[in-house]
Formats: structure tokens, C-alpha cells, sequence
């Protein structure tokens, strides 16, 4: 009889094939993690341990073009607690006294919320506690010195992570113009020279040590940051403080919506203060909401009539010794009136007196009929005068002057002779400005400019050259007439107000009604743009007003001129050398000021290196924040800045510096 069962061998048969079903289940599972899923498992692993993290580029600095820190990256820390690291012995010693210490420097929660507040995120093991946002380097060591969180990092779970905010040391003086960079809105200078400022940011490898510590590897992949270039702008910071100061001081007397001051110089364009205020709504309150002088398009008005008379100059169809009967003050073409502010007009008087006293009539009775058959030459004219074009500043946002043409939808049979007057047309106060200061250049149009130069680790690798936009708007002979006039305008003409015996002054006033189609939103802009010194401009500014309340006053002789002839009589006090030397017992002082001033900044900057060089800390007090920041990232100390104005004391930590400015 045989041992051999059938049965015996299908179960052995079974077994076999589960075993060999199993195997192959076990080896596809083990392919499948190892070659499909396992890449990601092993880059989900390496993620928690080691991480590749951006290492910010530090932004560059703008700086004003006599020195002033006009902004800078600062800085801040935001503090979150690691309650899991922390023993209950280390905290039931220790948060009594900390609470205390919190309610202190952080008010927002009292004492007691403090240490309900800790002792719920300890019962909780929380790992990443808020404990505050946007400190300052100083206020973020004090919180670091309070009992709990004083010590190592890895005892008291304290974690601080650092990010950099834009600070203005010089507060809201030419905020707009500044301007920012940040994801909802650009504006000015940060915005326009954004990639220069910006750098490039760095790659660093980093490696997780528990507690959300983490600590960077050494790697071959390391890229270190390239920090930001620093701008330096044509600003001053003392006449653009003039300029703030004079145009805040008439917005508030007289009730004003907003308006702006530019003060450029002649021969090179460069913009050495541009001030814009507007109200705040619901308050008395001014501050820089728009840069009013750059985007606002308006109806120039009478500042206008100087282009009128010196396109008729240029096509020899006027001459400014013409006489023109401006009575009775009213001058009706197309059933609309031409008026002049001066009831029953001027009588017989030339041209040129006209432009004096800013008559409506005389100016529209001395042009209109030469180019009422050919508007095109009048406009042609405006073209060549580079009325039509941007000034092409530096910064986002400039608007489009608006000049119409017969046959456009806003052409009508008034277009013409109101556009002599400066009704019709569009520009911006910065736009005017370049025209006029085109007459105080003799002719040759420049374009603005807010840029001096670049400035990479204290060496200027790019700066501006001065860029013509016109070589000559008109000849030599008519400039010279308008120039003439200009002066005169301000000697016994609409500005006589602000005559000054101390210096020659030349400019046009411009009172602009606004929305004159609706009565339920008319109102007054106040202008006035000029030069000076008249008999050689250095200085070419313009004021514009607007919407001032009209019974307080709104005329531009009132409201516009005197904040020129501040400003004027401000900077040409404050300017240590001009192409003329300066005369009168305040220029020989300034200059000599000045003189001593830059030969004691020479000896301060010569001890301060000696010091550094020896490993001492030199004594900055009194220096300005540009230049002591200047010289100390030249040495390659990192700056933090506390405070506005000028050093008071400066403190350091290994190769930080901390000034404290007041």
C-alpha cells in the first residue's frame, strides 16, 4: 500500500502558490515604495530635517543730495514661544516675574492676561505661541531678557525671526516722491528703481535641530545675498523741508484741498524739492496723499498766456508794443464772454502790458483774430514748444498734457481763443514748470530729473547727466522779451506783492476757475511759476493752490506768490555758492559756515577711521545718520537705526552698530 495522498499534495500545492503569491505582493509593494512612492517619502523626510531657505538681499538706501538718510531698511522681529522646550520648574519660578515684565513693554495685554496667557500655552505644549510682531531690535532684547525667556534658546523656547520694513528718517518730507514698493501699489523713486535697490536674494541650505531651531549647513549650493545699490536723488533736504513748511503753512490759511511746490534748477534740471499736501478727509490734517505735481492734469490758466505770446512772437504775428483797446473788459465771441478780473477792463494798452496785468481781453483780441482762420499754426506752434509732451521724470504715474486739434469731440468755436488764456488745455504743475524754466535757460529745454546717481557699497557706479529735451524753443530775441516781461510782471505787474529790493524775481500768477460748467462744484486753483534771480536764474519753481476757500481769498497773487517768494528768499539764503557770487552781509557768512563746516567733517571722518582701524568705537555724536551709516557699512559693520535726525549715541555689538538719532 502506498503513502502517497492526494489530498496531502494540493494542500502542500496551496501552500506553495500562497507563499509565492505573498512573495510577489511583498516584492511589488517594496518596488512600488521604492521606486514610485519613496522618492517623494524620502523628500517629505528630508523637508522636516533640512530645508533650502532664501536669504534676503538687504534694500538700498535713498539719500537726499546733500547727504540726508531719506530711507532705509530697518529691522523688525516677530516672537513666538516654543512652551514645549520649557520645564514646569523654570516656569512656575519664573512667570510671575515675567508677566510683570511683559505688561511693561508689550501693554497691549495686562499682568495677569500675561500669565494666563503663558501658562495656557505651557498647558498646551504650544509650539509656536505668538508673543509679539513689528519689534525693534532694542525692544525684542528687552522681551529676550525677561526671567523666562533669558538664557539659551534651547531652555527657554524663545524664537525670533527677523524681517526688514522700509523706515523714512526724515518722517513725511516728500513721502510720494520717495514713494514705496509693495505688492498692492507702486509709487516713486522705491517703485522706479526698484530692480536697482532691490539686489539679489541668497540660497542657504538649513538643517532642523528640534523645536523648530534650525541651523545653516555648509554647502557648495550656499549663494550669498547681493544687497541692494543705494539712489542718491537730486533732493535737498533743506529746501524740500522750506518747501513743505511754506506750502503747509498757506493750506492752512487759507482752507485749502491740496496743492504742491517744485523748485528745480535751471541749467541741469535737477529737482531739488517737490512738496505735495492734500487734506485729510475728515480732518484738518494735511499730509503727501498724491503727488499732485506730477499726475494732477488741470486747466493751467493764466500761467498760459506766457506760451500764447510767445508762440505770436515766434510767427511774427503779434509784437508785444502793440496796443489793444481792452474796454470795456468784456470781449463776447460765439455768444460766450471773454472777461477780465479788472471791472471795465484796462483801456488802450500794449501787448506786453497786457501779460503784465493778465488781461483776458487784451491777450484774446491780440491773438484770436490772427489764427481764427488757421488754429492749426497755433497748435503746431504748441507742439514745437514741447507743450505736448511728458517731462519724463523718474517716477510712475506721470499724466499726458492734453492739447486739442479741430476736428476732435472737444473742439468748438470757443476752443481757440479760450486756450489763450490757458482754459481748454491740460497740464501738470510739473510740466508748466518745465516750460517756464526753459525761458529762465534762455530757450534750451531740459528734462527734470529726481536721480543724481547710484551708489554701490560707497562707490557711484552710474550717475545723471543733464538730458535736452529741446535746444531752443524759440529764438534768443523773443526768450529775451518774455524774460523781460516775466520780470516785470513781478516789479509793477499781477505779483508787484512780492516785490523785494533783496533779490530779482520773474514769474506769471494764474487764478484758474474750476469746473466753471457746474455750479455745484466750482472753485479756484492759485498759481504761480517762475524764476530767480531774474537777471541770472538759478532757481525755476512753481506753487499751484488748490480749491483754497474763496472768502478767505483765492486770487495767485494772494495765495500762489508769496509761497514762491519764501521759498525763493529761503534758498537763496541757504546756498553756499552760486554761477554769481552772492552778494549782502548773509552771503560771505553761509560761505564761510559752509567752508568750515566741510573742513571739520574732514577732520571728525579722519579720527573716526584711525578709531575703527585701531578697534576702537569712534565717538559719532552729532553726525548725520548718512554719513555715519556711509562710513561704518565701509568698514563692514551692520547699522541699526532708532529714532530720527542726527546721532546721539552709538552703541555696538560685535560687528552691529545701534545709533540712536534725536
Amino acid at each position: 500500500m502506498s503513502d502517497f495522498d492526494p489530498r496531502s499534495t494540493r494542500w502542500l500545492a496551496g501552500l506553495v502558490l500562497f507563499i509565492s503569491l505573498l512573495t510577489f505582493s511583498i516584492l511589488g509593494r517594496l518596488y512600488y515604495v521604492s521606486f514610485k512612492l519613496g522618492p517623494d517619502l524620502v523628500a517629505a523626510a528630508r523637508e522636516k530635517v533640512i530645508q533650502e531657505r532664501q536669504v534676503p538681499a538687504s534694500r538700498g538706501n535713498i539719500y537726499s543730495s546733500d547727504g540726508q538718510l531719506l530711507a532705509t531698511s530697518m529691522p523688525v522681529y516677530e516672537l513666538r514661544w516654543d512652551a514645549a522646550v520649557v520645564d514646569a520648574e523654570r516656569m512656575n519660578a519664573h512667570i510671575a516675574e515675567t508677566a510683570k515684565a511683559l505688561a511693561h513693554l508689550l501693554p497691549e495685554r495686562t499682568a495677569s492676561e500675561w500669565g494666563s496667557y503663558l501658562r495656557q500655552q505651557f498647558n498646551g505644549k504650544r509650539r509656536y505661541a505668538l508673543i509679539a510682531k513689528n519689534l525693534s531690535y532694542s525692544h525684542y532684547r528687552k522681551v529676550a531678557q525677561t526671567p523666562l525667556f533669558a538664557g539659551s534658546k534651547f531652555k527657554t523656547g524663545l524664537i525670533a525671526e527677523e524681517r526688514f520694513t522700509r523706515l523714512m528718517p526724515l518722517g513725511g518730507l516728500a513721502e510720494r516722491t520717495i514713494g514705496y514698493q509693495r505688492p498692492d501699489a507702486t509709487a516713486g523713486l522705491e517703485a522706479s528703481f526698484h530692480e536697482t535697490l532691490r539686489g539679489h536674494d541668497g540660497r542657504r541650505w538649513m538643517q532642523n535641530l528640534g523645536g523648530n531651531q534650525w541651523k545653516p549647513m555648509e554647502s557648495s549650493y550656499t549663494r550669498d545675498p547681493q544687497n541692494g545699490q543705494d539712489i542718491i536723488t537730486t533732493l535737498d533736504a533743506r529746501m524740500q523741508d522750506a518747501a513743505h513748511r511754506a506750502l503747509l503753512y498757506t493750506l492752512k490759511k487759507y482752507g485749502a484741498d491740496h496743492g504742491c511746490v517744485v523748485l528745480m534748477e535751471v541749467k541741469t534740471g535737477k529737482i531739488r524739492a517737490m512738496a505735495n499736501l492734500g487734506k485729510v478727509p475728515g480732518d484738518s490734517a494735511y499730509t503727501e496723499l498724491r503727488n499732485y505735481a506730477v499726475w494732477e492734469k488741470t486747466e493751467p490758466g493764466s500761467t498760459f498766456k506766457v506760451a500764447s505770446v510767445l508762440i505770436g512772437l515766434e510767427d511774427g504775428t503779434v509784437d508785444t508794443s502793440d496796443i489793444i483797446d481792452t474796454s470795456p473788459g468784456v470781449y463776447t465771441i460765439y455768444g460766450r464772454n471773454v472777461n477780465d478780473s479788472h471791472r471795465g477792463g484796462y483801456g488802450r494798452i500794449s501787448l506786453g502790458r497786457s501779460l503784465e496785468l493778465s488781461s483776458n481781453t487784451g491777450i484774446v483780441k491780440a491773438l484770436y483774430p490772427k489764427y481764427a482762420k488757421n488754429p492749426e499754426a497755433f497748435i503746431d506752434r504748441m507742439y514745437q514748444l514741447g507743450l505736448a509732451d511728458r517731462s519724463g521724470i523718474q517716477i510712475k504715474g506721470e499724466s499726458m498734457p492734453h492739447i486739442p486739434k479741430p476736428g476732435d469731440k472737444d473742439w468748438y468755436g470757443t476752443t481757440l481763443p479760450w486756450m489763450f488764456f490757458g482754459y481748454g488745455v491740460l497740464s501738470t504743475p510739473l510740466q508748466t514748470l518745465t516750460f517756464y524754466n526753459a525761458i529762465a535757460n534762455d530757450g534750451t529745454m531740459v528734462a527734470p530729473s529726481l536721480w543724481e546717481a547710484t551708489r554701490d557699497r560707497g562707490i557711484v557706479t552710474d550717475a545723471y547727466e543733464t538730458r535736452v529735451l529741446h535746444p531752443a524753443i524759440a529764438s534768443k530775441e523773443n526768450i529775451a522779451q518774455i524774460q523781460d516781461l516775466l520780470e516785470k510782471i513781478v516789479i509793477r505787474g499781477t505779483a508787484k506783492n512780492i516785490y523785494t529790493d533783496s533779490l530779482s524775481m520773474a514769474g506769471k500768477t494764474g487764478t484758474c476757475q474750476l469746473n466753471y460748467w457746474d455750479p455745484e462744484s466750482r472753485g479756484y486753483q492759485a498759481s504761480f511759476a517762475g524764476y530767480f534771480p531774474a537777471d541770472n536764474p538759478m532757481y525755476s519753481c512753481i506753487v499751484v493752490i488748490n480749491r483754497p476757500v474763496i472768502s478767505v481769498g483765492y486770487y495767485a497773487n494772494i495765495v500762489a506768490a508769496p509761497v514762491f517768494r519764501d521759498l525763493a528768499m529761503a534758498v537763496y539764503r541757504m546756498t553756499p555758492q552760486t554761477s554769481t557770487p552772492a552778494t549782502g552781509y548773509w552771503a560771505e557768512g553761509i560761505q564761510k559756515s559752509h567752508s568750515q563746516s566741510q573742513k571739520t567733517m574732514t577732520q571728525r571722518r579722519q579720527t573716526a577711521i584711525q578709531a575703527l582701524e585701531a578697534g576702537r568705537m569712534p565717538d559719532l555724536t552729532g553726525w548725520a545718520a548718512a554719513d555715519a551709516i556711509a562710513l561704518l557699512e565701509e568698514h563692514g559693520f551692520r547699522i541699526r537705526l532708532h529714532g530720527h535726525g542726527r546721532v546721539q549715541r552709538a552703541t555696538r555689538q560685535d560687528k552691529t552698530i545701534e545709533l540712536h538719532l534725536g
